[in-house]
């Protein structure tokens, strides 16, 4: 490299003086050993010095006369050139040349880069890079895996036969490897690599030990005085094993995580001083483990003083927007409570919403507390750094190449112009993301520009308060949001039927296509926000087509407009059924969980081929007959998920008036029915237990309502007994007969609870269950019929969210006209 030159000099001089002193031996001697050793001091001191050079202030900014790579030989020197911006021409600069070191190292081709720099005579600069190349690891293979394939062991491995060796990733592939096994329970799992058959011949092995699998058998707390084990143990994740629903695994790092919970738990009622750790002890052959976790609880602290004072960027300063006393009487936490991390980290988020209702988005809000004497009591000081306050400028929308404008804006609830509240900034983007119309949604407030800033003089001589003006950016990052689907349902409800449907949850019904090409793309019909669904279910013994057309906000108003035509012909035992309907609503939402609205439906309905065994009830009502209906509805949903709740309550009120078009026959019918769900308990992988509640009612009144628009319960509505069976039954020539079918009710009434367990995964759950319920023509529980019964639940995700769901019941309480049905079931499968 640049210390050549002088190299040769030198050698030059030592020889020059060998031969001047080549009569003495010994002197000879010396000077074979000084030459021998000569070089290697003078390539460190040379090194050395090169380091100095590139940081030596003589080398800036002088032109750079040539790039030199050395050590070169499986990398190109175009691939080392497409990753440093250091060239000739340019002038020297050390930053840029560290910088371009330590992009080459990112490349993983390396084990050593350097840079040296030499001034030339001319004043130009000569810079060398350096390389060591790293050793390529010719093959890759597994030693001591029985549990787990090679196949599945490589994909966790970041190397490659024909790869350079990364340390980085030899490591971090180590961590995969063990993490796999403990998956499965192999807790003592151990994993190596061969490093000297690496270095000698370039061969990766990656020797597995994977020792028993270990099964926690008992979890055990220690030193808790305060609270019962069964309290903190519902604060854990770590489970003991229970054959075939709990695994029992040890897993270390679920370990670390309860004993933060446990350190929170006691936290958040006030033990300040708090110790938790956790102790495993294995069994003598290391396949059984018992988990003790170990506390020491220390005194629970009271809070004897609170104090909130304001600080600006050049220290304390008095608080401005809000009084002390307000800002003390709007915590949840006061003098003489238990001195509770929970009730003070709600205090601080209350103290800041308060300010981002004013508009201080910028708030920040912080704690910290003092112990006093020797008495259990801290001194709480709460320090707000209030900001500015933030006026709306322009809302942005960007990234949104089909979607209207107006779509997103209506959902960002924040007006130009006012105080900007900083709370819509996340439910903003949660609405927005709630759509399902977009993969990626940033809601971020922009830096005031100067020539928008105002600051408000009379606010300022008061209490110092800023005020800016700053734009609000919205981003979001389009998805498809059409599908055609194809699919295969059956159930014992509703036989065995075939579907095609479209669907398009962002649809324009006013963008037409300029082209078909642009039909074919999908860049037509699609924009506005609105929904769109068209589907076509033949089956053997139901058959509908169907459309759905959503326009949520009519007339950019907070009114949704819904229309939904369909045609259903359904094939009873004794009879058919065919219905043409038109329907729509107006509805509108009050708040983020309560909405209503108001219904209404023409409906044409016939009833064909009777037989022998047709009530005469049903063929009373043969029709055709035209229905018009009209009604109110008041929904309430507040759930955690929309498609596998576990928490949370839906509950809905409906009104309905009928008449029957040309001779104007009325009825009303009104139904109300809530599910709630609960949260029984949680295992360490996330999986919930959870206790479903559901109940309807449901009354006809003011008039004679036809068969095919009264109640009915059975089938997969009330298991254990057949489908539309738990009835007043109907009579043949004017006879009762008790075999028949039901001819609805014109009052129901029906509770069932169920509990799912998760049993394999999230994907297969097993339920237990009790239905009860009853419909009758006259208002009374008189006969009341109950059932029990269990079932298996899958969730494929492929198959849709709906699970596939396959339930045995058996009545335990029932009418002796009742017809029972001790299997049913229901699956949707998409092709």
């Amino acid at each position: 490299m640049d210390g050549e030159p002088k190299r040769n000099n030198d050698q030059r001089a030592h020889r020059a003086a060998s031969s001047r002193y080549s009569g003495a031996g010994l002197r000879s001697i010396l000077v074979a050993f000084v030459l021998t050793i000569t070089p290697l001091l003078f390539a460190s001191q040379v090194s050395a010095q090169s380091v100095l050079q590139i940081d030596d202030e003589t080398l800036a900014d002088r032109p750079i006369s040539k790039v030199v790579f050395k050590g070169l030989s499986r990398v190109t020197e175009q691939e080392i050139s497409n990753n440093v911006r250091v060239a000739a021409g340019q002038p020297f600069e050390a930053n840029s040349v560290r910088a371009d070191v330590g992009n080459l190292y990112r490349l993983g081709q390396f084990e050593t880069v350097g840079a040296t720099a030499t001034l030339l005579q001319d004043g130009t600069v000569e810079v060398h890079i350096t390389f060591v190349e790293q050793a390529i690891v010719l093959d890759l293979q597994f030693v001591g895996n029985k549990l787990i394939s090679d196949q599945e062991l490589r994909k966790a491995v970041s190397l490659y036969a024909g790869g350079p060796r990364d340390d980085f990733l030899l490591e971090q592939s180590m961590k995969k490897i063990k993490d796999l096994y403990r998956k499965r329970g192999n807790f003592l799992c151990e994993v190596t690599v061969d490093e000297t058959r690496l270095t000698d011949s370039g061969i990766l092995i990656i020797r597995i030990v994977e020792g028993p699998r270990v099964k926690i058998k008992e979890i055990e707390f220690i030193g808790n005085a305060s609270f019962d084990a069964r309290e903190l143990n519902a604060e854990v994740r770590t489970r003991g094993s229970i054959p075939l629903f709990v695994k029992g695994e040890l897993d270390e790092e679920l370990l670390i995580d309860d004993v933060a919970a446990l350190d929170k738990f006691y936290r958040d009622r006030g033990f300040v001083d708090v110790r938790a750790d956790r102790r495993v002890t294995l069994s003598p052959d290391n396949t059984e483990a018992k988990v003790a976790f170990i506390i020491d609880e220390g005194r629970q602290y009271r809070l004897r003083s609170l104090v909130v004072e304001g600080r600006g960027a050049e220290g304390p300063r008095p608080l401005a927007v809000f009084s002390e006393e307000q800002l003390r009487d709007l915590g949840a936490i006061h003098t003489g409570d238990v001195f509770s991390r929970l009730k003070l980290d709600k205090t601080l988020a209350l103290i800041k919403d308060a300010y981002l209702l004013m508009g201080h988005i910028d708030v920040v809000v912080t704690d910290r507390y003092v112990r006093t004497g020797e008495d259990p009591e801290v001194d709480l000081i709460i320090t707000v750094s209030e900001g500015s306050r933030v006026v709306t400028g322009v809302v942005l929308v960007q990234g949104n190449f089909l979607t209207r404008d107006r779509v997103i804006r209506r959902l960002v609830r924040v007006q130009p112009g006012r105080v900007l509240d900083g709370r819509e900034l996340t439910l903003s983007k949660e609405r927005v993301q709630g759509s399902q119309l977009f993969n990626l949604v940033r809601v971020t407030v922009q830096r005031a520009r100067p020539e928008d800033q105002v600051i408000a003089q009379d606010e300022i001589d008061e209490g110092g308060v800023r005020t800016e003006v700053r734009d609000l950016l919205v981003e979001v990052k389009e998805k498809n949001t059409g599908a055609v689907n194809f699919g295969l349902g059956m159930g014992t409800d509703s036989g065995v039927f075939g579907e095609f449907s479209i669907n398009q949850k962002n649809f324009d019904i006013e963008d037409h296509p300029l082209t078909f090409e642009e039909l074919i793309a999908g860049r037509a019909y699609r924009g506005a926000g609105q929904q769109f669904a068209i589907s076509i279910a033949p089956g053997n013994e139901v058959s509908i087509v169907s459309l759905d057309f959503t326009e949520p906000h009519l007339m950019e108003s907070d009114v949704s407009l819904r229309i939904n035509p369909f045609f259903r012909e359904r094939i009873y035992e004794d009879w058919n059924e065919a219905r043409a309907s038109v329907g729509g609503s107006l509805s509108r939402r009050f708040g983020d969980f309560w909405s209503g609205g108001m219904r209404t439906n023409l409906q044409w309905v016939e009833l064909t081929n009777f037989d022998a065994d047709t009530p005469d009830q049903v063929v009373a009502d043969a029709g055709p007959e035209t229905w018009f209906s009209i009604g109110p509805y008041l929904s309430f949903l507040d759930t955690d998920n929309q498609f596998r709740p576990s928490r949370g309550t839906k509950f809905e009120l409906a009104l309905t008036q009928f008449m029957e078009v040309g001779n104007g026959e009325t009825f009303t019918s009104v139904k109300a029915g809530f599910t709630n769900f609960y949260t029984l308990s949680e295992d360490f992988l996330g999986r919930k237990t959870t206790l479903r509640v559901n109940g309807d009612v449901g009354y006809i009144f003011g008039g004679d309502a036809p068969t095919y628009e009264k109640f009915y319960l059975g089938g997969r509505s009330f298991r254990g007994f057949q489908f539309r069976t738990v009835s007043p039954k109907g009579t043949i020539g004017g006879l009762p007969d008790p075999d028949n079918d039901g001819v609805g009710g014109n009052w129901l009434a029906f509770l069932g609870t169920q509990v799912e367990q998760p049993i394999m995964g999230a994907s297969f759950s097993g339920v237990a269950f009790i239905d009860s319920g009853t419909v009758t023509n006259e208002v009374e529980l008189s006969p009341w019929r109950v059932s029990v019964g269990v079932g298996v639940r899958l969730y494929i995700p492929q198959f849709g969210p709906a699970p596939l769901a396959f339930d045995f019941a058996v009545p335990v309480v029932k009418d002796p006209t009742d017809q029972t049905q001790v299997f049913s079931f229901s699956a949707e499968i998409p092709f």
